[in-house]
C-alpha cells in the first residue's frame, strides 16, 4: 500500500534543482504524483506529492536533511492522505475563475473572501503581474481552479463575485469545467 507525503522546498534558484530533487525521490523508491514549481523572485519553490511504500517514505523522510545540505533548499515533509483526498473535492463541481485588473492591494484577499463565504475550495491558484502594452502599467492576472459545493448557488456566487470585482475594477470570468476532462477525477 502506498503512503504519501508532501515535500515543500524553497531556496535560491539555480540550474539542476529539479533534477537533484527528483533523483533523490526516485533513488529512494518514491514517485512524484503531482508537483508545482516556480521561480518566485529568484527563489525556487517546489511543492510535490510523493508516493511510495512505507519503506520508501521512511527512507525519504530519514534522508531529507541530506537533500537539504546537498541542494541548499529549506525542506519540509508533511504526511498526506494521497489521491483519496481528491474524492472529497469531487463532491463539488469544478470551475475556473480568471481575472485581470490594474494591480492594487487586496485583490487576492477580496476574491478569497467571496469564495470562502460560499465554502468554495481553491484547488489551485496562479497569479502574475504583467506590463500593459504601451504604458507598462502593472496588470494583475489570476487563474484559479475551484471546487464549488453542490449545495452552493452558482448564480449567487456569480453575483457576489461581480459585486466584489466591480469594486476593484476586475474583469473576471467564472466557467464550469467538464469533470470528464479533468485528470484523476
Amino acid at each position: 500500500m502506498n503512503r504519501h507525503v508532501v515535500l515543500i522546498a524553497i531556496g535560491e534558484d539555480r540550474p539542476g534543482l529539479v533534477e537533484e530533487v527528483s533523483e533523490f525521490v526516485f533513488t529512494r523508491g518514491g514517485t512524484i504524483h503531482e508537483s508545482r514549481m516556480a521561480n518566485l523572485g529568484g527563489q525556487f519553490a517546489i511543492a510535490m506529492l510523493i508516493a511510495g511504500t512505507g519503506e520508501a517514505i521512511a527512507e525519504i523522510t530519514s534522508a531529507v536533511d541530506q537533500l537539504s545540505s546537498q541542494t541548499g533548499l529549506h525542506l519540509q515533509l508533511t504526511p498526506a492522505s494521497g489521491p483519496n483526498a481528491a474524492a472529497a473535492a469531487a463532491e463539488g463541481s469544478p470551475y475556473r475563475l480568471t481575472g485581470r485588473a490594474l494591480d492594487q492591494p487586496g485583490l487576492v484577499h477580496l476574491i478569497a473572501d467571496v469564495l470562502h463565504s460560499f465554502h468554495v475550495n481553491v484547488e489551485s491558484m496562479e497569479t502574475t503581474l504583467e506590463a500593459a502594452p504601451h504604458t507598462a502599467t502593472p496588470i494583475f492576472k489570476m487563474d484559479l481552479m475551484l471546487s464549488v459545493p453542490q449545495n452552493a448557488s452558482v448564480p449567487d456566487l456569480r453575483t457576489a463575485l461581480a459585486q466584489a470585482c466591480n469594486s476593484l475594477n476586475i474583469d473576471f470570468e467564472l466557467v464550469e469545467l467538464d469533470r470528464a476532462r479533468l485528470p484523476y477525477r
